[in-house]
């Protein structure tokens, strides 16, 4: 965890809780901006496993020729601000039970479902916002796994706006 954090050593406490906490990411992010996140899908396909090799086969364990669904979403602030930009890929047996619908946060559609869940943390780094155009600053991201046993295994990026997950602390 320590190791995991060094990258925001400078970080205000909320941005380094959000990168290295194991539990919902989602009930962190509601803490912070109040309750009323919603999410918008940007895609959702079924793919080949291979499409997405490094995380479909690798880390999900999925067959090349399995196929997996790839969503990219925005999380959105009651005000309609992105404050974080997801990419969530879903393999296994039972996945159809996994996918939310598109008006749903995946975190609390998973726990609504009844599965066990157990996550597990793949990395936290400094990333490129997506969202900035020209500017391109750097942002928080986080890389895990929500594993829902027989049903499958869900992979998710997350990276999170700089305005709401700084990597300094002001003054």
């Amino acid at each position: 965890m320590t190791q995991r954090l060094t990258p925001f050593s400078s970080a205000p406490p909320h941005t380094r809780m959000l990168v290295c906490t194991d539990g919902s990411t989602t009930l962190l992010l509601n803490a912070l901006v109040g309750e009323g996140l919603s999410v918008r899908v940007d895609h959702q396909r079924q793919i080949p496993a291979a499409q997405v090799q490094r995380i479909g086969c690798h880390i999900l364990g999925a067959a090349p020729n399995a196929l997996v669904v790839d969503r990219q979403s925005r999380i959105l602030t009651p005000d309609s601000d992105v404050i974080s930009v997801n990419r969530v890929v879903i393999a296994g047996p039972h996945s159809d039970r996994l996918i939310p619908p598109p008006d749903e946060l995946l975190g609390p559609y998973l726990k609504k479902s009844g599965l066990a869940m157990k996550r597990e943390a793949i990395a936290a780094a400094l990333d490129t916002w997506p969202l900035s155009g020209d500017a391109s600053p750097e942002c928080a991201s986080k890389e895990y796994i929500i594993d829902c046993g027989d049903a499958g295994r869900v992979y998710i990026h997350e990276k999170f706006n700089p305005r709401y997950v700084p990597l300094e602390k002001d003054g």
